[in-house]
C-alpha cells in the first residue's frame, strides 16, 4: 500500500478512535446528569413526605415534579443514542436520600439546616449541568440543557436567598424590645414622620394637662 494511503488510513482511524472518546465522555456526562436528576426528583418527593412545613412540602412537590420531567426528557435523549438511562439514581445520591431517610428526621433539626441541604443538593446538580454541557453535544441536547440548567440555577439561588433571610431573622433580637423596636422602626427611621409624632404627642399632652374650667 503506498505511504500516503497508509496515513490516510491511520488518519482515518485516528479520527475514528477520537469521535468515540468524544461519544463515550458525552454519554457518561449525559448519564451522570441524568441520574442526579432521578436522585433529585426522588428526593424532593421524599421531603414533601417527611416535612410537617405546609410551604416546604408544597414547594417540594412542585420541584418533585419539575425534576422528573427533567429527567424524562434528558432520559429520551439517551436513548436516542442506545444508552440505559440510571433511573434509581447516583451512588452518592441514594447514600444521600438514606441518610434523608434515616436521620430525616433531617426536618427534626430545623428549617435552617433543610435549606441548607436543598442549597449543597442544587449545587452538586448545577456541577453535573456544568460538565454535561462541556461536552460537545448536538445542538438539540445542549439547547434542552441551558434550558434545564437555568431553572436548576434558580432554585439554588432562591433557596440560597430564603437561608440567608431565615439566618437574619435568627439573629435579630427576640421578646418585647425586639417587637416594640420593630413597630417604631418605620417611624423613628423617617426624620419627617418621626417630627409628625412628636408634635402630635406633645399638642396630646398639652391638651390632657390643660386644667379643665
Amino acid at each position: 500500500m503506498p505511504e500516503s494511503k497508509t496515513a490516510s488510513a491511520v488518519t482515518g482511524l485516528e479520527k475514528l478512535a477520537t469521535q468515540a472518546a468524544s461519544d463515550s465522555s458525552q454519554q457518561a456526562a449525559l448519564s451522570t446528569l441524568s441520574a442526579h436528576l432521578h436522585d433529585s426528583h426522588k428526593g424532593y418527593d421524599a421531603g414533601r413526605r417527611q416535612t410537617s412545613d405546609r410551604f416546604l412540602r408544597i414547594e417540594f412537590t412542585e420541584l418533585a415534579g419539575k425534576r422528573a420531567t427533567m429527567a424524562a426528557e434528558l432520559d429520551e435523549r439517551l436513548r436516542a443514542q442506545g444508552v440505559s438511562p440510571a433511573t434509581d439514581g447516583s451512588t452518592i445520591g441514594n447514600v444521600h436520600r438514606v441518610v434523608l431517610d434515616l436521620q430525616g428526621k433531617l426536618f427534626g433539626r430545623g428549617r435552617a439546616r433543610v435549606l441548607q441541604e436543598i442549597v449543597r443538593g442544587e449545587g452538586v446538580l448545577e456541577n453535573a449541568y456544568a460538565e454535561a454541557l462541556s461536552e460537545e453535544l448536538p445542538s438539540e441536547t445542549r439547547s434542552l440543557l441551558k434550558k434545564q440548567y437555568r431553572q436548576v440555577r434558580a432554585t439554588g439561588d432562591r433557596y440560597e436567598a430564603m437561608l440567608e433571610e431565615d439566618e437574619v431573622l435568627q439573629a435579630a433580637p427576640t421578646g418585647l424590645f425586639a417587637r416594640i423596636d420593630a413597630l417604631t422602626r418605620p417611624i423613628t427611621s423617617n426624620p419627617i414622620l418621626s417630627a409628625v409624632v412628636v408634635t402630635a404627642v406633645s399638642a396630646l399632652t398639652a391638651r390632657l394637662l390643660r386644667p379643665r374650667r
